[in-house]
């Protein structure tokens, strides 16, 4: 069973669903394209595309989840649905705020369409995130638990807000810690992966111990998913953007600020003077590097990550479940902290 089969085999159902939503939304048609664009479904001249998609991961986790419990997907759908137009809509606009001109191999909305037409499809898609999530009433979903399942989703956007906010000002200041950092992606990230697991439960069940569990699983296998994309933004080249993104945007991810705290005094004043700079150069990111790798920064990356992934593991087997599902769930977490994109 690999992950990328358990992705496959889902991501149809969710974007089938999320087209379900477009439909009662048509015109003016250039607005939907551009959402459609980000999504994957078109290419550069807004014709049918055939392209990665990304990993539609968070609604997959939601769908597994809820079939762990039911047996069945079908109640989930609108939620997965909603949570999936809520990540891309925190995309469209986190690529104008880094101003990044590549997403997946592909120019991003904002450089396409301009910043104007993109922070309206964001904001358009956030709104169809909720348009999504109230079709649950087609599924026979009470209406305590749509009201329920609309908190969740309102409460985790405020929550990226606040993560995205703690992030971009991260970028202004050398004081950062791990403390500091963990709160951050708790926010920016996890909170996203967290709801996607407590909503497939709580749309499930109404066992308080069993859906804690699974909204604790969501967190901590949240917050592994970010320190690996920290370790990729750097070592790898990330969903289409250049190696090393991560140092050019002077972002003060888990590395860098292990760094930080471990370089030797003449190091961590190249790390102030280079991270004080306006923009860095060629010169400046390989310095950055040099220094990561002196440390020891990605190893420690990994093991922190390892560290967060087994806990997760531990509230996931705490529930007592054992079927098909919850073998995918395991799949997919550690897919997370060992993938390279």
């Amino acid at each position: 069973m690999r992950a990328e089969d358990i992705l496959a085999e889902h991501i149809e159902m969710i974007d089938n669903e999320i087209r379900a939503v477009f439909l009662q939304r048509s015109e003016p048609r250039r607005l939907y394209e551009m959402m459609e664009y980000h999504l994957g479904w078109l290419d550069e001249s807004l014709k049918p595309a055939k392209q990665y998609r990304g990993k539609r991961f968070r609604p997959t986790l939601c769908l597994l989840t809820y079939k762990a419990l039911a047996g069945v997907y079908t109640k989930a759908l609108p939620a997965a649905a909603a949570i999936e137009l809520i990540h891309n809509f925190s995309l469209i606009h986190d690529d104008i705020e880094d101003m990044d001109e590549e997403r997946r191999h592909r120019p991003t909305l904002w450089k396409l369409f301009g910043i104007p037409h993109a922070i309206n499809a964001g904001d358009g898609m956030h709104v169809l995130a909720n348009l999504a999530a109230l079709r649950l009433r087609d599924y026979n979903v009470t209406d305590e638990k749509i009201v329920d399942v609309l908190a969740i989703l309102n409460r985790t956007i405020m929550e990226l807000c606040e993560g995205q906010y703690l992030d971009m000002s991260f970028e202004e200041r050398m004081d950062i810690d791990v403390e500091s950092y963990l709160d951050m992606i708790s926010r920016k990230t996890a909170a996203l992966i967290e709801a996607s697991t407590h909503i497939g439960a709580m749309l499930a069940t109404r066992d308080e111990e069993v859906i804690q569990h699974f909204k604790n699983f969501g967190r901590k296998i949240g917050i592994a998913f970010q320190i690996i994309d920290d370790i990729i933004g750097i070592w790898e080249e990330k969903t289409g953007k250049p190696k090393a993104s991560d140092i050019r945007n002077k972002k003060k991810t888990l590395p860098v600020i292990y760094a930080f705290e471990r370089a030797s005094r003449e190091e961590k004043e190249i790390l102030t003077e280079t991270y004080a700079k306006e923009k860095l150069n060629q010169e400046d990111v390989a310095r950055v590097l040099e220094i990561l790798e002196s440390t020891g920064a990605r190893e420690y990356t990994t093991e922190m990550a390892e560290k967060y992934e087994s806990e997760a593991l531990k509230e996931l087997r705490a529930t007592g479940i054992k079927n098909e599902a919850i073998e995918k769930i395991e799949v997919l977490a550690e897919f997370l902290i060992r993938r390279k994109y």
